[in-house]
């Protein structure tokens, strides 16, 4: 019997054994059902790739292609205007797509600011890379020598031909520009002179030759020379110059303001000319209104009238 007893007690503790074991391995079991989820999760995100996406497009978009020579036309803006609109919907439509919007904001910005620079370089690009308009001088006139010659009668390389001036000079080169790019000799000639004359009258020193351009000979022309000394106070006077201004001083130390001041004369004579123009066509149309509502009045007061008569 107590042999028997011993069995049974050993049998119990094994069974009990069992079930612990048989618990904890479906414990186990049901942990790792629970974390296969983020498993998936892990994967499905790997697949997105979302950023990687976005940057091929952005990479790919190449905005525009920008034509610097010339100035641009209307229908050359308009493309480029459209181009770049292009490509900014093209990446926002793509970020829609997406979950990564913060990535997706940056690349649209950033393709949004390229396409204004572009729409920037069509429309003023031609002015900005133009050599001759980024020597300094100042633009006097408002007017391109494209405008001068065709006011001459002239095809701009006629025009060009005629003064000497590079055959590639384009048409939107401010005349200042066109001015005093013209070769000395040439000036020369204009004012009916050799050019040794013309180099006596103005002082000018030997490294002046027929080719240096009109704008470098008067740099190196003393201001008494070139305004004449008897008109030197006056000149000063003029355009605000300091005592040490004097007639020894050469015209390129002092040319950028004299031609400044001129410049925004020029302005401001061009704003009050439109502001006359205003006025008058303000005055003329005033009248014109005047006529149109009489007719109205008296038509209004007509039956009034009829009215009290029969009465």
């Amino acid at each position: 019997m107590s042999d028997e007893k011993n069995l049974n007690e050993e049998n119990e503790e094994t069974t009990a054994q069992n079930v612990e074991e048989t618990e904890e391995t479906a414990a186990e079991a049901v942990d790792a059902a629970d974390e296969e989820p983020a498993t998936v999760e892990l994967e499905n995100a790997a697949d997105e790739e979302p950023a990687t996406v976005e940057l091929e497009n952005a990479a790919d978009e190449e905005p525009a292609t920008v034509e610097l020579e010339g100035q641009a036309t209307d229908k050359e803006v308009a493309e480029a205007v459209a181009e770049a609109q292009s490509a900014f919907e093209s990446v926002q439509n793509a970020g829609n797509k997406s979950n990564n919007g913060a990535i997706i904001a940056i690349i649209v910005a950033a393709v949004l600011v390229v396409a204004l620079i572009v729409v920037g370089i069509v429309m003023f690009g031609s002015s900005i890379f133009n050599k001759y308009n980024r020597q300094g001088y100042v633009d006097v006139s408002g007017r391109t020598v494209g405008e001068v010659a065709e006011e001459a009668g002239m095809e701009l390389d006629e025009f060009l031909e005629q003064y000497g001036l590079p055959a590639d000079m384009p048409a939107n080169t401010t005349e200042s520009a066109a001015y005093n790019n013209i070769p000395f000799s040439n000036m020369a000639k204009t004012y009916g002179m050799e050019t040794s004359q013309l180099k006596e009258i103005l002082q000018l020193p030997d490294e002046v030759t027929d080719e240096t351009t009109w704008g470098e000979a008067l740099n190196k022309a003393t201001l008494g020379a070139y305004v004449g000394e008897e008109y030197l106070e006056e000149f000063k006077e003029y355009y605000g110059l300091g005592d040490e201004v004097t007639a020894d001083t050469l015209w390129g130390e002092i040319r950028q303001t004299v031609e400044e001041k001129q410049r925004q004369e020029r302005i401001e004579s061009e704003k009050e000319a439109k502001k006359e123009s205003e006025d008058k066509t303000e005055e003329t149309e005033a009248p014109a209104e005047e006529a149109t509502e009489a007719p109205a009045e008296e038509a209004a007061e007509a039956p009034a009238a009829d009215a009290a008569a029969n009465s």
